[in-house]
């Protein structure tokens, strides 16, 4: 019997690429960078890799954010422009982003008024994370939040599901499920600890990482049917 949920947020419940979006054009217009579909690419590419790197134990946290713009800037010819700034800013814009996937509100009160007890357990920046969730009014539906800059561990680590595990005694590997976007992160971390996990690939994107969750789901309104009928 499920009782026990942990919740990615980024792309999850929380519409991290919208919010993403919103910022890269806002800093990139004060820099001067043009808000070109090749800009946006080569961003994207350099960021996945960073975290990527991070995921995979080979960087920090920290790594990625000095590098993500300089690396980015050298990539398009402009190592002129002020990486360090530009990072600052941009972190500035995603506190900022308060933008829920459709439906997150309504899942989480349905489940909420199953009985379900709803974790977060996000890898981020802990003032960012803990401020989207407050103004996209997600907050009050969780039990406990756990983010990795506060942990000191990221996902897939298993350190970061033992401080959820640890904290949470009522939780064990079999009436816990991991729920989230990554397969990198998510599903092989929560795969690892022994849980079960569910893929919300709101995207239709193709598995090419040869890892097998538990369930995948393509919204969540299925979601919810899905862990109702786990319970």
């Amino acid at each position: 019997m499920t009782t026990n949920l942990i919740f990615d947020l980024d792309n999850t419940l929380l519409d991290f690429s919208a919010s993403e979006d919103h910022g890269l054009r806002a800093v990139f217009d004060r820099y001067g960078i043009p808000f070109s579909a090749d800009n946006q690419r080569i961003y994207q590419q350099v960021n996945t890799h960073l975290w990527s790197e991070l995921e995979h134990g080979h960087i920090t946290r920290e790594q990625i954010f000095e590098r993500r713009f300089a690396s980015f800037l050298d990539a398009i010819g402009r190592s002129d422009a002020p990486g360090a700034e530009m990072e600052v800013a941009y972190r500035d814009q995603l506190n900022h982003g308060y933008d829920r996937v459709p439906g997150a509100k309504t899942l989480l009160t349905d489940l909420h008024d199953r009985g379900f007890h709803i974790l977060a357990g996000t890898n981020g920046m802990a003032e960012t994370q803990h401020r989207r969730l407050r103004h996209s009014h997600l907050a009050p539906y969780f039990d406990g939040i756990f983010i990795s800059q506060e942990i000191g561990f990221d996902k897939p680590s298993g350190r970061f599901f033992d401080a959820i595990f640890a904290a949470e005694p009522q939780a064990t590997r079999q009436n816990t499920i991991m729920i989230g976007d990554g397969l990198n992160s998510d599903i092989r971390g929560g795969a690892n600890y022994g849980l079960r996990t569910v893929w919300v690939n709101l995207q239709q994107q193709t598995n090419h990482t040869g890892l097998q969750p538990t369930r995948e789901v393509h919204s969540l309104p299925e979601l919810d049917t899905l862990l109702v009928q786990s319970a």
